[in-house]
């Protein structure tokens, strides 16, 4: 089991996906790749390759750095994400009828990411130079699962059917970034391209994962069968470097365009228990961003951001992707922004894993920012998302079969997959500091 686990993460560890659900830490193994951070920038749908003014939305484009006042400033993210898991099979009836899907294990978690930067800016005549530094998260590993097992009898007088056993899945662990980013910008008083900034980061990654699977036998099913728990331990160490260049231009007094290219590189994949190494990529993307500015009384500005995913870098396994990002800012007097956004992101899947793609994801999301005292500002967004797709059983049924467990009734592992409903919920907040 561990082999193929080890072959499958070799093979397709390049996630893009925000979530910390399973399907990414356990049927790919490939984590949670944290894409952004800002608060501004999630608020309104992810958008900000030309539209981005706080430091870690160089995590969308670096030549955004270029963008900042003159000075220093400093920024704090915090990042909480919900997530609500519901995994069903398919019931039918006497006559082989399709009824409905049961829901047979229901997991609620949270998890939560910070990140920090800080940043200088100095211009001299028309030219400026910007540089900041952060500590990010890269990669996300964390996810939990729990699961009942009950045998077959009847639950009259309002009483379960006897605990067989409990099943747990647990992922946990991270790839942080030390990111270096600097922006070198030129500004002309023309209408036309008034400001061109070029920017690049430097990102040197470290970090672990770990899982457990266990399965706990109840008391009940150690006295009437020879049963003993089962426990499987794996994990990795990590370590590579990313870099990602990045183009920002005021085409006009109107329109703003940008674009982020992210190549393909190598990181370095270590077993964790035993002395297997090996070596993996992560897909080249390609980003590109517009911000129109209308002729409004109060200020509204609205954004897209189209990215381009090549996942065949890493498997002839997967298809190469298409992501959108939409959003609207408008600002109130007083400097109050109401934000709101949506985007429509699609994951591939694995064919090693019988699970069928793509994986659409799309996303609501709306959000403020605001002047907390002098040059303190704080960020808010919220971001509502949901998916369906199909997989297998992650514990199958067969491995239950135990004489005495069950009621003229034997178990055995399904051969049609499940239906697993995510439910996410992600609300970020962003402090800056500007001096």
């Amino acid at each position: 089991m561990k082999n193929i686990f080890l072959c499958l993460i070799l093979i397709s560890l390049a996630g893009y996906l925000f979530s910390y659900s399973l399907y990414e830490n356990f049927e790919l193994g490939v984590g949670n790749r944290v894409t952004h951070l800002d608060a501004r920038s999630a608020a309104m749908g992810g958008t900000g390759t030309a539209s981005g003014t706080n430091i870690l939305d160089s995590m969308l484009n670096p030549a955004n750095l270029g963008y900042l006042e003159n000075g220093f400033a400093v920024q704090l993210i915090l990042d909480v994400t919900q997530l609500e898991e519901n995994r069903s099979m398919p019931m039918f009836n006497f006559f082989d009828s399709y009824v409905d899907d049961a829901t047979y294990a229901s997991n609620t978690n949270f998890f939560t990411d910070l990140g920090l930067a800080l940043a200088y800016k100095h211009r001299f005549g028309d030219f400026s130079l910007a540089g900041s530094v952060d500590y990010k998260p890269f990669v996300n590993f964390n996810a939990y699962y729990e699961e009942q097992v009950r045998n077959n009898e009847g639950s009259d007088n309002d009483n379960y059917p006897p605990l067989l056993a409990m099943n747990f899945l647990e992922i946990d662990g991270d790839i942080y970034s030390y990111g270096v980013t600097t922006a070198f910008t030129l500004h002309r008083d023309e209408i036309w391209f008034a400001n061109t900034a070029l920017g690049l980061n430097l990102n040197i990654l470290s970090g672990k994962s770990r899982m457990e699977r266990k399965i706990i036998w109840s008391e009940y099913a150690k006295e009437v069968a020879v049963v003993a728990d089962v426990e499987q331990k794996w994990g990795y160490d990590y370590s590579g470097v990313n870099i990602a260049l990045g183009v920002k231009s005021d085409i006009s007094e109107r329109v703003s365009a940008g674009i982020k290219f992210s190549p393909k590189f190598e990181m370095t994949l270590k077993d964790a228990y035993e002395e297997d190494e090996g070596n993996f990529d992560y897909p080249a993307n390609i980003r590109l961003g517009f911000q129109y500015r209308p002729r409004n009384v109060l200020r509204t500005t609205f954004h897209f951001d189209l990215e381009f995913v090549n996942w065949s870098d890493i498997s002839d396994f997967y298809d190469n992707v298409m992501n959108y990002y939409m959003g609207v800012e408008h600002i109130f007097p007083r400097s109050v922004s109401l934000r709101l956004g949506f985007s429509y992101v699609t994951s591939p899947s694995s064919s090693l894993m019988d699970i069928p793609g793509p994986i659409i994801i799309p996303s609501i999301t709306a959000g403020t920012g605001f002047k907390i005292y002098g040059d303190l500002f704080l960020d808010l967004s919220g971001e509502f998302s949901h998916r369906k797709y199909e997989t297998m059983d992650l514990f199958p049924d067969g491995y239950y079969n135990y004489a005495g467990l069950w009621s003229n009734y034997s178990p055995e592992n399904r051969t049609e997959p499940d239906t697993v409903r995510e439910y996410y919920i992600r609300v970020k907040s962003a402090l800056t500091f500007k001096w």
